[in-house]
C-alpha cells in the first residue's frame, strides 16, 4: 500500500514513465539482495522493499499507458498490457516450479526475475508517447 501511494503521487509530481523507472531497479536490487539472504530479517527486509516497488509498479501502470498512448484508447491499450501481464504472472509460477524440480532450488528464477526487472528498467527508459493526445480529455466531436 505504502508504494502504491507514494509511487503512485511521484508519478504525478514527476510523470509516470521516470517513477516506474525508479522502481524497477529497487525490484531488481531487491531479489539481487533475495540471492544472498541467509537471515530470516533478511526475508523481512526484501518483502518490504520488493512489495514497496512492485505496489508502485501497479499504482503507475494505467498512468503510464495514457501518457504514452492517450486516453482515446486507454482501456484496449490498458486491457491488452494487464493481460499480458496476467499470462505472465501465471506462466512465472509453472516455470519457476519447473526450474526447482531442475536444480532443487529457487535461486536460479529469482536471478531471471532480477534480470528481467533490470531489462524492465532500461526499456522504461526508452519509453517514449506515440504522439496521441496525452492526457487531454478525449472530444465528442
Amino acid at each position: 500500500m505504502v508504494g502504491r501511494v507514494v509511487m503512485g503521487s511521484a508519478g504525478d509530481r514527476v510523470g509516470s514513465r521516470l517513477a516506474i523507472s525508479i522502481c524497477f531497479p529497487i525490484m531488481a536490487v531487491a531479489l539481487f539482495w533475495l540471492q544472498i539472504a541467509q537471515e530470516l530479517w533478511m526475508l523481512y527486509f526484501f518483502a518490504a522493499v520488493y512489495g514497496f516497488a512492485h505496489g508502485g509498479f501497479f499504482a503507475l501502470l494505467s498512468p503510464l499507458v495514457a501518457e504514452l498512448f492517450g486516453l482515446g484508447s486507454h482501456g484496449v491499450i490498458f486491457g491488452i498490457v494487464f493481460f499480458s501481464g496476467a499470462i505472465g504472472g501465471s506462466l512465472g509460477p509453472v516455470v519457476a516450479g519447473y526450474i526447482f524440480d531442475v536444480t532443487n532450488s529457487y535461486q536460479l528464477s529469482f536471478l531471471v526475475c532480477a534480470l528481467l526487472a533490470v531489462i524492465s528498467f532500461i526499456l522504461a527508459l526508452l519509453l517514449r508517447p506515440t504522439g496521441g493526445k496525452g492526457l487531454q480529455p478525449v472530444s465528442d466531436a
